[in-house]
């Protein structure tokens, strides 16, 4: 079995927190990047550390009165979707999210287990709010998969589908698929939906910046790193009697 690591992010995405997080995966297999831009410099892409490739996303028509986030995560989800559509002979994709750090050197056993459902996904079983995205693992060897990909596209182009949800998140979107197909889920144990990837079987090997607040104290903590390896140390040699 092979594995494909993606992710996909924006310019804007890459500055506030993929350049803290994607330079420290040391991943198994393959990892590519997608870049959800197609005007404009991109020369900030050689920065990225992996594999990159350039993401046209179709418009996607909807009158949602959450617009601008429908569109937000509908990128993510088609980056997902053409991954899997695309995807190898015998080869897994594995989802990340871009503020996802890895703190801890993983094996590939821990992704080619054998799962029997289509989707693996983190439910934390906290009411509406239980889906959890930041690692998702497309199971080629379920001869459902195809099927739950197409749903899960259509679901996207669906309004009555998507104002039953709780947000129209990627998140929420899979779940929903996941939740009539059937998942294997990563989390071990109910928790805050916030801390799912801490209560997953992944827990000692990635730390997920999940929120505004949490983003923003790695940004903070980084550029005090930054900061403080610009300062010269100051001498304190002596200086000989005598000298000027």
């Amino acid at each position: 079995m092979n594995l494909h690591f993606i992710t996909s992010l924006s310019q804007e995405y890459w500055e506030l927190v993929g350049k803290y997080c994607i330079p420290t995966w040391n991943l198994p297999d393959r990892v590519t990047v997608y870049v959800e831009q197609t005007e404009g410099d991109i020369k900030w892409v050689k920065d990225i550390p992996f594999d990159v490739e350039i993401l046209t996303v179709p418009a996607l028509i909807t009158p949602h009165k959450d617009r601008k986030k429908v569109l937000k995560f509908w990128g993510k989800s088609w980056t997902q979707i053409q991954a899997v559509k695309n995807r190898g002979l015998d080869e897994r994709v594995v989802w990340i999210d871009a503020d996802v750090e890895q703190i801890k050197t993983i094996s590939s056993d821990s992704f080619t287990m054998g799962l029997k459902e289509p989707f693996a996904i983190m439910n934390s079983g906290d009411n509406e709010d239980c889906w959890e995205s930041g690692l998702v693992i497309f199971n080629q060897q379920c001869d459902k998969l195809g099927r739950a990909i197409k749903r899960y596209e259509a679901s996207w182009r669906d309004e009555e589908t998507l104002d039953s949800l709780w947000r129209p998140y990627d998140a929420q979107v899979l779940g929903y698929v996941a939740g009539s197909t059937g998942f294997h889920n990563l989390c071990l144990q109910a928790c805050k939906n916030e801390d799912s990837f801490a209560n997953s079987c992944y827990a000692e090997y990635f730390k997920h910046w999940i929120n505004k607040e949490n983003k923003e104290f790695l940004r903070s903590l980084n550029i005090y790193e930054e900061n403080s390896s610009d300062i010269s140390p100051i001498s304190t040699e002596c200086e000989e009697p005598g000298e000027d």
